[in-house]
């Protein structure tokens, strides 16, 4: 709509412009014909208005509402994030200005300047066809998911720094979908963190972003430890690291549970028993959390040579394995929840023995 006023606003002015042009000379003679009668009766103006001052009042009146119109609307399209409001708004100032020509097509007929009326058309048109192209690719934008404006994400980034136990956060990409806005994030946590408080952080920053950000609708998050290979390593050094990773030649849970067992039970069996194994991977090494049980009767000095031992073993049995800390569980451990709903298949089976 814009794009169409804008041309209909050129055209009439350059058919009026060539109008005044083509009839210059007697405009000029008319012009000088009143000059002379005006010497004589002082009642000639160039071109005759009966209500010169109504007209330029109702004018500027018009231009005044229009213009307010405008900045209320446009600012509660920004608040929204709406374009089909902001656009709205244009609309409001296309009418402002139109009448903005109209005062000065008035003044300029007051003065017997005829074509100060096509020329400001002219500049007018101009104007509002900046406004809709400008517009229209914002709402192309919006229609092919393109990504937003960086600066409008440097809050919701803040924000998620904010959160107590965020290292750090990449990646943040967002696009427009209407009015909502879709977030995707990456955030750094502390890299030894169990599973469910790494979830609970990322629980936490969804929820700030939006009560922060009411135009946010959705936020997927992704949980990367705070060792980004990125910060600390050359691109050569990176992809490296992304091969070793992907490769077969990397221990898996179950494959270095194995390799920790057969250890344990051929070298350590009368000494320790496995209770726990947790495998972490950091910048393409693999470090193992080994929780063991022994007798109570053992000296700790002697409990922490037999870890010791056990490392060594542990490291000769897999290259791959960067790191080892055997840890002795001195409490109970924590007992494995039940989801809701869930069968207890051990109490069952135990119901239905004789």
């Amino acid at each position: 709509m814009l794009l169409v006023t804008a041309g209909g606003i050129a055209w009439h002015a350059f058919d009026v412009l060539q109008g005044v042009m083509s009839s210059a000379p007697e405009i000029i003679g008319s012009i000088s014909h009143s000059h002379h009668s005006h010497g004589s009766s002082g009642h000639h103006h160039g071109i005759d208005l009966e209500h010169p001052i109504l007209a330029l009042s109702v004018t500027a009146f018009a231009i005044s509402v229009k213009e307010g119109l405008y900045w209320i609307t446009k600012r509660a399209g920004e608040k929204e994030g709406s374009g089909l409001m902001k656009a709205n708004a244009w609309h409001h100032r296309a009418d402002a200005i139109s009448s903005v020509v109209a005062l000065i097509g008035v003044g300029g007929s007051i003065l017997g300047v005829p074509y100060l009326d096509p020329l400001a058309g002219l500049v007018v048109s101009g104007m509002i066809l900046k406004a809709g192209v400008q517009t229209g690719y914002e709402s192309v934008l919006e229609l092919v998911d393109a990504a937003v404006d960086p600066s409008l994400l440097l809050p919701i980034k803040e924000t998620i720094l904010k959160v107590d136990g965020v290292k750090g956060c990449h990646r943040l990409r967002g696009r427009k979908a209407g009015t909502s806005l879709y977030l995707d994030v990456h955030i750094e946590v502390y890299p030894f963190l169990s599973v469910s408080a790494a979830h609970d952080i990322g629980e936490t920053v969804r929820h700030q972003i939006q009560k922060s950000h009411n135009q946010v609708a959705e936020v997927f998050i992704h949980i990367d430890p705070s060792y980004s290979v990125e910060s600390n390593m050359d691109k050569k050094g990176f992809w490296e690291n992304i091969e070793r990773r992907n490769s077969d030649s990397i221990p898996r849970q179950q494959t270095a549970e194995a390799i920790v067992s057969h250890i344990i039970s051929s070298h350590f069996s009368k000494k320790m028993s496995l209770e726990h194994l947790m495998l972490h991977y950091l910048q393409g090494r693999v470090l193992l959390q080994v929780q063991v049980s022994m007798s109570p009767e053992i000296m700790i000095r002697d409990a922490m040579n037999i870890a010791k031992q056990a490392e060594e073993e542990i490291l000769k049995a897999d290259s791959s394995i960067s790191q080892v800390s055997v840890q002795l569980r001195l409490g109970q451990q924590i007992k494995q929840l039940k989801l809701p709903g869930g069968i207890d298949t051990s109490s069952n089976q135990q119901a239905e023995e004789p």
